[in-house]
């Protein structure tokens, strides 16, 4: 089984995914559909739909973590969730619909994958996949789709947002979405399992505030639409909604970017203050992580103070305050998208510095390898390549008291082990010996996370 050939896709930042129109509004059955859950979905399918097309016609397709990542664009501090992500796939049992009546495939309810495995092969990390044999050939080759932008969808941080996004570009031609009931919308917009006495209990005003208008603000503010809300009354109720799509006028757009995705301060700090990671992914994509990330202090300082009495349930009272702070986070990123995003963000430095540590890590374990090859040479080579180290070191003016260390103790003394394995792997292998390749760092990342890095 020959792997996806997926490296020279993830050279284009212009990458496309066909997405059957019955996998726009699928409905949860089995458990809650994450925002990076169907990211993750996209580029499987992306890299399937490419397999198919290079004319390789494969059960079970492969590509190396890395690549995923690369395609996923993503920008986290905790790739574990990635991993944790393809494996529940499996068990995520899915209702395939279209918001159009009578369009597509009627589809039973099945996983989204019907396997996934995550070896290692070759020191780098490669995942397997396969689709349910019932919806195998209309999702890799598609009657009717939507072109999806995967590098739009990479930078939508939630679920209710991703879902609006592809239901413009299936409905961008038309100009508006199919007229349904409001209550409709909530289980494929928040992608969780159906729930008939918690829909029930439900407002409208609530959905509103708490998904709809976030959502639609994130989608005008990083993808070339401009998404409005349009209500229709029954009475004095909102009976049913639909969204208007407009195409934004020229190319500004292209540069705008949505707000911050999570990031492991904000995982770290909610575990501290007693939230399990589960319910802070499912807040982060109900709210957004520029919401959480201003909550979190909020109930940091309130779980402190106790008064007027102890907070019982630090989860409840984090809920119960995001709704404001999502409210101030969208204005936040509206104003940033007005005013366009300068070139040292904090998002920026962020990005930077994990690159700068994956980068150490590469080095590392490339100086492991090297202090293993020299300690397999004979004494007298060992000897030879010493004293040829020592005397670049005194040519480059080296500070006498290393040189005079290394004389005295010898090479693996740790003062001098890593300046010494440095100064030989130049000479051995040249000045490029400590830059890694992309792909190599996107292993890195994909191998060992930011555990440790930050």
């Amino acid at each position: 089984m020959k792997p996806v050939e997926a490296a020279s896709q993830t050279q284009t930042r212009e990458i496309d995914l066909k997405k059957p129109v019955t996998a726009l509004a699928i409905t949860a059955k089995s458990e809650r559909i994450s925002a990076l859950a169907r990211k993750t979905y996209n580029v499987l399918l992306h890299l399937s739909q490419n397999d198919r097309e290079a004319g390789h016609d494969r059960e079970i397709h492969s590509a190396p973590l890395s690549d995923i990542v690369h395609l996923l664009e993503y920008d986290s501090n905790d790739l574990n969730l990635i991993k944790k992500h393809l494996k529940s796939m499996i068990s995520t049992v899915v209702e395939w619909q279209s918001p159009t009546a009578g369009e597509g495939t009627d589809w039973e309810a099945c996983g989204l994958l019907a396997h996934c495995k995550i070896r290692k092969q070759r020191a780098e990390v490669w995942v397997d996949w396969s689709f349910a044999v019932n919806l195998r050939s209309e999702l890799l080759n598609p009657t009717i789709f939507a072109r999806i932008k995967m590098e739009v969808v990479s930078q939508l941080r939630t679920h209710p947002a991703i879902f609006l996004y592809e239901l413009a570009c299936r409905y961008q031609n038309i100009g508006r979405s199919p007229r349904q009931a409001w209550r409709w919308w909530h289980d494929p917009m928040t992608g969780r399992i159906p729930d008939h006495d918690r829909l029930e209990k439900l407002e409208y005003s609530f959905f509103k505030r708490d998904t709809l208008k976030p959502a639609i603000a994130e989608v005008n503010a990083a993808s070339p639409f401009d998404i409005e809300l349009v209500e229709h009354r029954r009475g004095r109720y909102i009976s049913e909604v639909q969204f208007l799509i407009r195409k934004k006028a020229g190319e500004a757009t292209a540069q705008r970017k949505a707000p911050e995705k999570v990031d492991f301060q904000s995982f770290h700090l909610a575990r501290q203050l007693g939230i399990p990671d589960d319910r802070i992914e499912h807040i982060v994509e109900t709210y957004g992580n520029d919401a959480l990330v201003t909550a979190l202090p909020e109930l940091s300082r309130r779980v402190q103070s106790a008064y007027p009495e102890p907070v019982r349930d630090p989860t409840r009272y984090l809920v119960s305050i995001m709704p404001s702070h999502a409210s101030q986070a969208t204005r936040t990123a509206n104003e940033k998208v007005a005013n366009a995003v300068p070139a040292g963000s904090p998002a920026l430095a962020s990005k930077t510095q994990r690159q700068l540590a994956w980068r150490n890590a590469w080095i590392a374990e490339r100086l492991t390898v090297i202090e293993t090859d020299f300690k397999a040479m004979s004494t007298t080579e060992q000897e030879l390549l010493t004293q040829q180290v020592i005397n670049a070191m005194e040519t480059a003016g080296l500070h006498s008291q290393i040189i005079k260390r290394l004389r005295k103790d010898g090479w693996q003394h740790p003062l001098v082990k890593s300046k010494f394995l440095g100064t030989y792997a130049e000479a051995a292998f040249g000045s490029t010996w400590n830059q890694p390749s992309d792909k190599e760092l996107l292993t890195v990342a994909a191998t060992h996370g930011d555990a440790g890095m930050l």
